[in-house]
């Protein structure tokens, strides 16, 4: 699988959302002993932090209402491992448990056509910042991110282990997307640009996840 797939914003785009879905990928097995849980999440660009452009040309997702992706946080009780998963590939992520917050972040090659066809060694860097909210929690903010208060937790159970399974029901916080232009002589593309997204994702339950 190539790997700028296993990037958010790539695998949004809808000619490699047909691939993916058509690989009929067998059910993930999550790295780790706890599964987080898996959240349906949707990114709307932040124009006041974006520098990209907004007529965006290889980077159209820009111009429109947003993307939505999937991925599930797991992790490891022993050793502290954590990842995020998505299309059936895990990558790393930290967790910082006084405020909830899941990071991962991931550099993958991307092929950008207005670099060129011997463009070589371009590259789009993601950085997902989230904070997980337990079901209390998210009652507590009217079940949007928008009312969660920046630098502070909402009151209610923090996220946990519960009999019916890991008690986390929404994440809220931001994913940055750097698009780094290709390093060879041949690359029509020379500048860099950052879009951010505010994420806010909502745990769905699929087989108990």
């Amino acid at each position: 699988m190539p790997a700028s797939r296993r990037c958010l914003l790539l695998i949004s785009l809808p000619v490699l959302a047909v691939a993916v879905a058509a690989a009929c990928v067998p059910e993930t097995v999550y790295p780790g002993d706890l599964t987080i849980g898996t959240f349906d999440f949707q990114a709307q660009a932040n124009w006041a932090l974006t520098d990209c452009k907004r007529d965006g040309g290889d980077f159209n997702r820009l111009v429109d209402g947003g993307f939505a992706f999937s991925g599930t946080f797991s992790r490891d009780s022993l050793d502290g491992g954590v990842w995020f998963t998505i299309d059936g590939f895990s990558r790393k992520a930290v967790f910082d448990a006084p405020t909830q917050r899941y990071v991962t972040t991931h550099r993958a090659g991307a092929q950008i056509p207005s670099c060129g066809e011997g463009c070589k060694g371009a590259e789009i860097e993601e950085s997902m910042s989230v904070v997980v909210l337990s079901d209390s929690q998210d009652r507590a903010i009217g079940s949007r991110c928008a009312n969660l208060t920046d630098g502070g937790l909402p009151d209610g159970s923090v996220p946990g282990p519960t009999l019916n399974g890991y008690d986390a029901e929404r994440a809220c916080g931001e994913l940055k997307v750097v698009f780094l232009p290709g390093k060879s002589v041949e690359c029509k593309c020379v500048t860099s640009c950052t879009a951010v997204y505010g994420v806010e994702g909502k745990r769905h339950f699929n087989g108990g996840k």
